[in-house]
């Protein structure tokens, strides 16, 4: 995979109607979970501070926990249709549903050391989640779980640290900066939450599956250049 932004663009553009049964039957479903979860935690959670509550701190788990979880049948579309796979849409929702499991509990543990991370000065968490971030989309090429796949995913995340931290801080960013946008223009218009929480929903939808199917690309070929250099490292030694 030489070109993944171009590779990225080309599949999301041409196959968006596939794309959009992955984010209705996939993400719309952990959105609305997400959704509803954080506001029934905000409102039984007392406020301790002006700043920040511990309904934040409940807030970023859950929001790191779905992000991680919700990447699953994106991976695999992106993957399968860079190998070539008949029937790739299938069997992305066929993998999200059986092999998700182990993505899940992954999230689960990366997304509380994470959070305790971020708590502690952003910095520790932004570190952890860029090391260990391609361990899941191992696991998902290979079909294999994330355990299994750990060594290599971690291996990629430290050979490329920098890159996937400034992705991920950076279009953390401007979701964050363009949904505020969005949403100061629409309360010009109406004071609605309804339309507030749509609007937010739709913006997640059409920019999270972007995000991840680029990931993808980059991960695959990141992934294609170490082999490549594994090869010639072994051939090296061997003499040959």
């Amino acid at each position: 995979m030489d070109q993944p932004l171009k590779n990225t663009w080309e599949l999301y553009t041409g196959k968006f109607e596939q794309i959009l049964v992955l984010m209705l039957t996939t993400t719309l479903p952990l959105l609305l979970i997400h959704s509803f979860v954080t506001n029934y935690i905000y409102a039984i959670t007392p406020s301790y501070s002006p700043i920040y509550s511990v309904a934040d701190i409940y807030n970023g788990f859950l929001t790191l926990l779905l992000f991680l979880y919700a990447q699953t049948p994106y991976i695999r579309y992106v993957y399968n249709e860079h190998i070539g796979k008949e029937h790739s849409l299938k069997n992305s929702i066929y993998i999200f549903l059986v092999n998700g499991f182990t993505v899940f509990v992954f999230a689960c543990i990366t997304a509380l050391l994470s959070t305790i991370g971020f708590m502690l000065f952003l910095l520790p968490g932004l570190i952890l989640l860029a090391l260990v971030f391609p361990v899941p989309y191992i696991s998902i090429f290979d079909e294999k779980s994330t355990w299994k796949s750990f060594k290599e995913g971690f291996r990629i995340g430290k050979k490329r640290f920098v890159k996937i931290s400034l992705m991920l801080f950076l279009l953390g960013m401007v979701e964050l900066l363009f949904g505020i946008f969005v949403t100061y223009q629409l309360f010009n218009i109406t004071s609605s939450f309804a339309a507030q929480m749509i609007t937010q929903m739709t913006i997640n939808l059409l920019f999270f599956p972007f995000l991840i199917m680029w990931m993808t690309s980059l991960i695959i070929k990141w992934r294609e250049q170490l082999e490549t250099f594994d090869v010639i490292q072994e051939k090296s030694e061997i003499g040959v």
